[in-house]
């Protein structure tokens, strides 16, 4: 991809996102764009039976509207912003959804549910859907990654993957939608006046809202912005920028250095329990220790969990009393990983959450933060009734860019999610339409398997 002299960080990420081209992207690229696609439908397919979603398409549905626009997992119809919050609210409800830890963001669930919508309202084939999924996951989480912005929101009280989800899931759908550069930079501001998200959500059914106002709102700013409605084309640079508002100052050469060369993409990771992300590694190292030694919960008598220190800050419940809240109980995960032996969307529901053993079990976890340990890297040691110490040490989790999920993991998991609410030959034709998306010259064909009632 040949570089442009484009001024200002909006201007720059804006030519960008509408000039890469499909023939930019490596088979590495394509691959994890795909494994991408696939989870994200799987997860917002399961998360389209939760019980926040239901609610979220029930008041939805009572405001009307034209109902043209997929809505995953179900057989209704929404008007194409509703669709797009439907799809990103369910995407990221269960917290099964995809990461990326350098940027402490989940930009696909924003991004890929507002591309989803512009690309079924005008017909663009799979082509088209995976170079826009691609630029604005890089859009988002390069603005992420500079000066530590995602990590400095989450500091202050902010919802990155809210807040940064609508320029990413912007850059995508108004690539789909053919923008011209300083149209791309309105849709910015349009994207950025709309832009929230808040910590404390967390544990409860408006975590998901962020992710799933995200995605409405860069539907709706893309379409303003195609209109000619006009909106601030530089919030990136001079006084009160995007950055200055916590006073983050980024480095322009390090968030632009092998631009359109070097892909975001490539270091996300695929969830394969379905918790908040640096709970992930706490359920494999427990699961390891009990499979490997026999242990049921007669014979532990505590388990500590040693973490990088940084994790220490967000939220944790050490005692939830429901199953959002579970999701970010590290205390929850790994009982619930020695009990069940298993980490799934049944491990985190309000009625597992009561069960007296696991409640007590729970009691008997702490966590720890080690100054030696890396990012997202987990030590389990495991206190058994007899006097052993178990320990197990996981430097990168499976899912992990360095620990992958092959294909057919992300096949297996998207499987799982879509049984109970798809027909099995949809679920089978998703997956073999995913793995072939450049094939494909609408992606209604995709959408359209989305449905129950749709074959």
């Amino acid at each position: 991809m040949a570089k442009r002299d484009v001024p200002g960080i909006a201007g720059r990420l804006a030519d960008f996102s509408i000039r890469l081209n499909y023939g930019d992207l490596s088979p590495e690229v394509v691959l994890d764009a795909k494994k991408g696609v696939l989870d994200t439908l799987g997860v917002a397919l399961v998360g389209s039976q939760d019980e926040g979603t239901r609610k979220v398409g029930k008041v939805l549905d009572s405001l009307g509207g034209c109902a043209t626009s997929t809505v995953l997992g179900s057989d209704m119809q929404a008007a194409p912003t509703m669709a797009a919050m439907l799809n990103g609210y369910a995407a990221h409800v269960l917290d099964y959804d995809d990461t990326q830890h350098n940027c402490g963001t989940h930009m696909s669930a924003p991004v890929l549910p507002a591309a989803l919508v512009i690309a079924e309202m005008y017909k663009r084939p799979g082509r088209d859907l995976l170079t826009a999924y691609v630029a604005g996951f890089e859009v988002g989480c390069r603005l992420a990654r500079a000066a530590r912005y995602g990590r400095v929101l989450a500091d202050r009280g902010i919802h990155a993957t809210g807040f940064l989800g609508h320029i990413g899931a912007a850059a995508a759908a108004g690539k789909l939608l053919g923008l011209d550069v300083t149209q791309m930079q309105r849709n910015f501001g349009i994207g950025a006046s709309q832009s929230s998200g808040l910590m404390r959500s967390f544990g409860t059914m408006c975590k998901g809202l962020n992710a799933g106002n995200a995605a409405q709102d860069a539907v709706f700013s893309t379409l303003l912005a195609n209109q000619g409605f006009t909106g601030p084309e530089e919030i990136f640079d001079g006084k009160q920028n995007l950055f200055a508002l916590i006073d983050c100052v980024p480095d322009a050469e390090e968030m632009f250095r092998d631009l359109g060369t070097h892909f975001e993409i490539t270091h996300n990771t695929l969830k394969i329990f379905a918790c908040a992300g640096w709970r992930n590694p706490i359920a494999e190292a427990v699961m390891h220790i009990a499979a490997t030694h026999k242990l049921e919960v007669k014979d532990v008598a505590r388990i500590r969990i040693l973490a990088w220190t940084r994790v220490m800050t967000l939220p944790n419940y050490p005692l939830p009393g429901s199953g959002l809240e579970a999701k970010f109980s590290a205390q929850h995960v790994a009982a619930v990983a020695l009990i069940d032996r298993a980490g799934g969307v049944a491990q985190f529901i309000d009625e597992r959450v009561r069960d007296p053993v696991l409640a007590e079990l729970t009691g008997r976890v702490t966590i720890v933060g080690d100054e030696t340990l890396e990012p997202y890297q987990i030590r389990v040691i495991m206190d058994t009734v007899d006097g052993r110490e178990l320990t197990y040490f996981i430097p990168a989790q499976k899912g992990d860019p360095r620990n992958p999920l092959s294909w057919d993991d992300v096949v297996a998991k998207f499987s799982a999610n879509a049984t109970g609410v798809l027909p099995q030959g949809n679920a089978d034709r998703i997956c073999a339409m995913v793995k072939d998306i450049e094939s494909l010259s609408d992606i209604a064909q995709l959408t359209r398997l989305c449905r129950p009632g749709q074959t």
